[in-house]
């Protein structure tokens, strides 16, 4: 037979397809150097495994980030003391210190001998400070990295200014792995499982939403929490977001210049008066 005049395939074009999602929530797939961009939908169940948390709004499955291969406990810890030293020699953590050391003055000469209005810290979205995401195709480390560092201060505020020997502090990520679990535990915050964080949030919490989305504050905010550290929350096209931020009044962080990313525009919010 006569041999066929066809080129052979480019092993590159027969490359299996990839699908990357940014930071925009769109999912970028690429073959090669080839990029298009996609809208995701939901099936029944993909609905229903978004309802519960595991599933984000692009419709891919949320769980446990990879963590490098090697990556140990121990070295965990010390990058994790790095980035914490980073952050609290920062002008803008120096100046949310000043409002929350404010905020928690100003309640105590409100509410006289009784114990501090906020009981207890509740973190919601705060991603993997040891693992990547989307299969490995997003690195959010850093940022994670950082925004525990600024849970964990203002923990450590609000519980050496609180009277009650009792002070829980709850995170829940469904993108949590066995690293960041003992790494959070180490730092005297309890990690727990949907939806249990959701279940703890009452007027008198304070709400650490770093990475939150949209209908996860329409599932939070009505419960009045007492701070919110997150958003922007104006302009979100959310009559109960709308609702809540017109009770409050905000304080925007400075800008983080080592990692601007990680507090983008976001605000303390901090309501005036808890409605009965």
């Amino acid at each position: 037979m006569p041999h066929s005049n066809r080129k052979k395939r480019n092993p590159v074009s027969a490359q299996k397809r990839l699908e990357v999602t940014g930071d925009d929530g769109w999912t970028h797939v690429t073959s090669g150097s080839n990029v298009r961009r996609v809208v995701r939908t939901t099936t029944t169940k993909a609905r229903s495994d978004l309802e519960t948390n595991q599933v984000d709004e692009t419709g891919l499955v949320l769980s446990p980030a990879e963590a490098p291969a090697r990556l140990t406990f121990e070295e965990l810890e010390a990058q994790y003391r790095s980035y914490k030293e980073r952050w609290v020699q920062s002008e803008t953590w120096k100046k949310l210190r000043i409002q929350l050391d404010q905020r928690i003055c100003d309640q105590e000469t409100e509410t006289l001998s009784r114990d501090l209005d906020v009981d207890g810290i509740v973190c919601i979205g705060l991603g993997s400070p040891s693992g990547f995401l989307r299969d490995g195709w997003v690195d959010r480390r850093a940022v994670s990295m950082f925004q525990l560092a600024a849970l964990e201060a203002i923990k450590d505020v609000f519980t050496s200014a609180n009277r009650s020997s009792s002070f829980p502090i709850y995170a829940q990520d469904p993108v949590f792995n066995a690293l960041d679990r003992a790494l959070l535990e180490s730092l005297g915050i309890t990690v727990v499982d949907n939806p249990i964080a959701f279940e703890r949030v009452t007027s008198k919490t304070l709400l650490f939403c770093p990475g939150a989305e949209r209908k996860h504050l329409d599932m939070l905010l009505p419960s009045n929490p007492k701070l919110v550290l997150g958003g922007p929350l104006e302009n979100t096209e959310s009559s109960i977001i709308e609702s809540y931020v017109k009770k409050t009044d905000s304080r925007i962080l400075l800008p983080f210049l080592a990692q601007e990313h990680a507090f983008w525009k976001m605000r303390l919010y901090f309501l005036a008066q808890v409605e009965p």
